[in-house]
């Protein structure tokens, strides 16, 4: 049955779509970013190493290594806050939308429950005119 929620049931689903896939591709970026930082440490270990081993000074790499991963680090943090922040979106909208659908349910109940009420008085009037035309006819064929 249609109703007239239906229509901001399908928006707010929408929305809740579109935030959803805004989510997805926040974690996706966060997931890229975290696996570049993991590299660069990775490389910071290996070059360690051979600084190391070959007594050579990479103090400059290394510190433009680290510079790279405290914005990534950076990155990271403002990726995970446009997360937390579309996360509350969700929830708002989830929370319309859920709220918008209730709302519809109960105008769906009503509805049925109004349609049964005409039902039932319609059976009622159809009863009460066969007993009247039966009362009728008794008196006619046994008047007093």
């Amino acid at each position: 049955m249609k109703t007239p929620y239906d229509a901001a049931m399908r928006v707010r689903q929408r929305e809740l779509d579109e935030v959803s896939t805004a989510i997805r591709t926040e974690t996706g970026t966060l997931s890229v970013l975290e696996h570049e930082r993991e590299r660069l440490r990775a490389a910071l270990r290996s070059e360690a190493q051979v600084a190391a081993e070959l007594t050579l000074c990479s103090l400059a790499w290394q510190g433009r290594m680290r510079g790279q991963g405290r914005e990534l680090g950076v990155l990271q943090a403002q990726v995970q806050e446009r997360i937390e922040q579309l996360r509350e979106v969700a929830i708002d909208a989830y929370g319309t939308l859920r709220s918008i659908e209730t709302a519809a349910e109960d105008y769906r109940r009503d509805a049925a429950r109004l349609e049964a009420s005409a039902e039932q008085s319609a059976s009622d009037d159809l009863g009460a005119v066969a007993f009247i035309k039966a009362r009728r006819s008794i008196r006619r064929e046994n008047p007093r």
